[in-house]
């Protein structure tokens, strides 16, 4: 799909105004380009419902690095600031993201696409907190089930202050850090073990 950057930015405004009003699924890419002032037409070849996601689901993914990380804060505080820049920026079109979420819910062959989105999303947001390294594809498909759960935390949230999403948020993470030590602390005392062991079968001999 060859992408004009201006009819998008329009056609993508327009589609936000009316997921805001209305179920995304009722919504025509012809009502679209009629709230964008274009037609049809203008939209063949490079503007559909589908890509209008994407391109939303790439413009909230930059928003996590509008802000530099602390390089002294742990990876799960890092992550989580970036997170949050996220989720401020959806909070700004919360009515029409909330429609588009309603609308792959209960559709198998959305929310398989909605999963792959959240996976970049997650791969970027390792990327924005500085832990992009071999093991960032393990780490994004973990950290994507807890952005899902942050997810469903933000969509009933009451607050303006994100209350839900951030408890949710900072108690997978810190769930996640603390197995992770736990490993990486069982992983010591195995390698303690083994060195004992060689050493009383060297004595041995």
């Amino acid at each position: 799909m060859t992408l004009d950057t201006g009819r998008m930015d329009v056609a993508l405004e327009a589609a936000l105004t009316l997921a805001a009003q209305k179920p995304w699924n009722s919504i025509s890419l012809a009502e679209i380009a009629r709230e964008a002032n274009k037609t049809l037409a203008d939209f063949y070849g490079e503007i559909d419902k589908d890509g209008l996601v994407d391109e939303l689901d790439q413009r909230l993914d930059k928003a996590c690095c509008c802000e530099p990380v602390e390089a002294d804060a742990s990876l799960r505080e890092r992550v989580f600031e970036v997170a949050m820049l996220r989720f401020e920026e959806m909070e700004k079109h919360r009515d029409a993201i909330l429609s588009i979420r309603k609308s792959w819910m209960f559709d198998p062959l959305r929310r398989l696409k909605a999963a792959g989105r959240r996976l970049r999303t997650a791969r970027w947001m390792l990327t924005c907190a500085e832990e992009d390294g071999p093991a960032i594809h393990a780490n994004a498909v973990g950290l994507s089930a807890i952005l899902f759960r942050a997810e469903e935390a933000w969509a009933k949230e009451t607050s303006p202050d994100f209350t839900r999403t951030m408890a949710q948020l900072d108690r997978d993470l810190r769930s996640v850090e603390d197995f992770a030590e736990q490993f990486t602390s069982l992983g010591d005392k195995f390698r303690k073990a083994d060195k004992k062991e060689a050493a009383d079968n060297s004595a041995a001999f």
